[in-house]
């Protein structure tokens, strides 16, 4: 899974003479969900966790404390409170990875009326909610001949390989970096959005993974021994591109935060963001293409996971920014309302985005093609993408508000009007 990366280890100096060439480490893949634990971290407030601190409480405890004497008293619960940030680690990311994933499931068959070589269909549907099942997308993977017709890919890509080799090496678990160079991320200054982000990378993964092993579709190295990978080939299917789900992922996050960024900019706001858009565009496309330079993806690939990626990141944003319920007075003098508003949720017009890869044939994953996989324009004379709209009923989550508001809260640290700003 992308993370905000961390600096790598420094090498040793080699010896004087020849040094031999470091050998690449291998594909580590994405960081699975952390286990369950009882304890998170496990240090104490003013030092880390030492068998030297437990037994000097130890002996604490049993010189300060006298007879046993507890006052009576008692504490309130806090029920379902939607603030997290008194958590880390698996406590606070278990309930947001619950409440993002809860209402959605993956139906992934093996043929439909229009596809004969898996469907996978992403629904939502809420047990907490009334309204009904709603798919949010379809996404068809293309028949083996497709593949075929695009290995020709890997051999033109290949030449940029000496070029790209940096940047292929760092994304092999970092595409976070990338993005957070656009808008000036910083993990001090930044906590929340990336507390945001990465909550919304784990979702990703889960949805994109669940797809491309359900596919099962063969890895380049698999049609041709002259592919030759510069990376070790990952274990799971080829389509969609993880790595391009992920890219357009975050490009679409980024550009619904950069929304909130602007609000700090004196100026020409639009000529920015849009700046800031295209920027977003192409380097989704550039981290997608690298997969095919390095050798183990085809641009088809690339474009399932760029409608994908776009599909998932408007469904976070849609989930996150359900506005909180309001209650009203009723006739005796209480409120209504608010629980109600809460069940039902915030209705929107989804814009469904499907595809069909068989379409996308010899095609290569451009921005060009980005954009018209996005607005449903034909490619090479074929229709990949179709879009439709739907009505889709979303359920208020105060986790995921708090998520959302934590992350806008920092964004718009130093916008007029903000605390600390004039207005």
């Amino acid at each position: 899974m992308a993370r905000f990366g961390h600096t790598g280890h420094t090498g040793h100096t080699g010896h004087t003479g020849h040094t031999g060439h470091t050998g690449h480490t291998g594909h580590t893949g994405h960081t699975g969900h952390t286990g369950h634990t009882g304890h998170t971290g496990a240090s104490y407030t003013g030092s880390g966790h030492s068998a030297a601190m437990m037994t000097a409480l130890m002996l604490t405890r049993e010189g300060v404390i006298g007879s046993w004497q507890p006052p009576a008293v008692t504490a309130e619960h806090m029920f379902d409170g939607g603030d997290l940030g008194h958590l880390s680690g698996p406590p606070q990311t278990s309930v947001i990875d619950y409440e993002l994933m809860a209402p959605v499931f993956i139906d992934i068959v093996p043929s439909d009326a229009q596809n004969a070589h898996g469907v996978a269909y992403l629904c939502h549907s809420d047990a907490l909610h009334p309204g009904p099942l709603v798919e949010l997308m379809r996404l068809a993977a293309p028949s083996p001949a497709v593949f075929a017709r695009q290995i020709d890919h890997l051999d033109h890509y290949a030449d940029l390989r000496a070029d790209r080799m940096e940047e292929i090496d760092v994304q092999l678990t970092d595409l976070t970096s990338f993005f957070a160079a656009l808008a000036h991320l910083h993990p001090a200054r930044n906590k929340a959005t990336l507390t945001f982000i990465q909550a919304a990378l784990r979702f990703c993964a889960t949805v994109q993974f669940r797809i491309k092993h359900g596919f099962g579709c063969a890895r380049p190295s698999s049609l041709s021994p002259q592919v030759m990978p510069m990376i070790q080939t990952p274990a799971h299917g080829t389509l969609p591109s993880g790595h391009a789900t992920e890219a357009l992922f975050l490009a679409t996050l980024f550009k619904a935060m950069a929304r909130e960024l602007s609000l700090g900019i004196v100026g020409d706001q639009a000529a920015w963001l849009a700046q800031f858009d295209s920027q977003c565009d192409r380097l989704a496309v550039r981290i997608a293409a690298s997969r095919t330079v390095a050798g183990v993806h085809f641009p088809v690939d690339s474009a399932a996971g760029a409608v994908l990626g776009d599909t998932l990141a408007r469904y976070v944003l849609a989930r996150v920014q359900v506005p909180a319920p309001t209650a009203t007075a009723n006739a005796t003098g209480g409120e209504t309302g608010a629980a109600t508003e809460a069940l039902t949720g915030s209705a929107i017009a989804w814009s469904r985005l499907d595809a069909d890869m068989e379409a996308f044939g010899a095609a290569d994953y451009t921005v060009d093609t980005l954009s018209a996989l996005r607005n449903g324009s034909a490619i090479n004379g074929e229709t990949v993408t179709s879009l439709r709209t739907e009505a889709l009923s979303l359920r208020y989550s105060a986790q995921l508000d708090w998520l959302w508001q934590s992350c806008v809260k920092e964004l718009r640290r130093g916008a007029v009007g903000q605390p600390g700003q004039e207005s």
